[in-house]
C-alpha cells in the first residue's frame, strides 16, 4: 500500500537550548496533513516528548509560528517554523 503525501505539509520544529537538553535534539521536521492546526501539533509534540510536560509547568513554555505567537487553533502551512522556548530557566 502506497502512502499519498500530496496533501501533506512539512513543519520545521525548533527547540531552545533548555528543551534541547530535555528532548536530545535542537529540532526536526514533522510531516502533517494539510489543514493541521497548532493545537494538534502541540499535542503531537507532547506525545513524542512527554518529558517536556513532566519538567515544564504550565506557563513555562513559549511558542511562535514564524516568529509570531500562535492562537490555539492557528492553521499551519507548508514550511512553517514553530519554535518552542522555555520562558523560565530550568
Amino acid at each position: 500500500m502506497q502512502t499519498d503525501f500530496s496533501n501533506s505539509i512539512s513543519i520545521n520544529i525548533e527547540f531552545d537550548k533548555n528543551l534541547e537538553k530535555i528532548t536530545g535534539t535542537s529540532g526536526h521536521t514533522v510531516v502533517m496533513s494539510t489543514g493541521a492546526n497548532f493545537m494538534f501539533l502541540l499535542n503531537s509534540i507532547f506525545m513524542e516528548y512527554p518529558e517536556i510536560m513532566k519538567i515544564c509547568k504550565p506557563g513555562e513554555l513559549g511558542f511562535t509560528i514564524n516568529g509570531y505567537p500562535p492562537k490555539e487553533y492557528s492553521p499551519l502551512f507548508d514550511k512553517d517554523v514553530v519554535s518552542f522556548v522555555v520562558i523560565q530557566n530550568l
